[in-house]
């Protein structure tokens, strides 16, 4: 029941029209480990984007704002092709089969991870959905966004862009 009320919460402050929708500059402390299992099976490590910028979007299928804001992120990363630049996008605890359904639905083709048992939501203090943050070339979290965005605004896409190692992708 806790976890619902949570989930509930933050979908409440996800969908909030109130909420400034924007990347802000992370407060919090170190950049949590992430090490999870996409749809084919293979691990994906934080640690080895290392070099690169990369947005990790904590997200799920039955979650409207989630839904929405997809198209964007692929669009996101068609405008950062050729960039030191990954998406990898943290599903939170479906099976796999409902996720590539959904997949089907609106065609990305960036890497999403499964996090079947939570550990990712809990160590990253995900409390609303989607939940985003930029980590720069170093591996430390630069800007975080509680809620959806259009990842492609002329904005948001600057300061990612701002962050991009100077040198040739990896």
């Amino acid at each position: 029941m806790k976890h619902l009320w949570i989930l509930l919460l933050g979908l409440m402050l996800a969908t909030s029209t109130a909420q400034a929708r924007e990347l802000k500059p992370y407060q919090g402390g170190a950049t949590p480990p992430l090490a999870l299992k996409d749809l084919s099976g293979k691990t994906h490590k934080l640690e080895d984007y290392r070099g690169r910028v990369v947005l990790v979007n904590f997200w799920a299928s039955w979650c409207p704002p989630c839904r929405a804001e997809m198209p964007s992120m692929q669009r996101l990363k068609e405008k950062m092709a050729g960039k030191a630049f990954t998406i990898l996008a943290v599903d939170m605890g479906e099976p796999a089969a409902v996720v590539n359904t959904y997949l089907k639905e609106i065609h990305t083709d960036f890497s999403i991870l499964l996090d079947t048992d939570g550990h990712a939501l809990k160590a990253w203090k995900v409390f609303a959905f989607p939940t985003s943050y930029v980590i720069d070339s170093k591996g430390q979290i630069r800007y975080a966004l509680f809620g959806p965005v259009e990842w492609d605004e002329a904005d948001t896409v600057q300061k990612i862009s701002d962050l991009l190692p100077l040198a040739a992708p990896q």
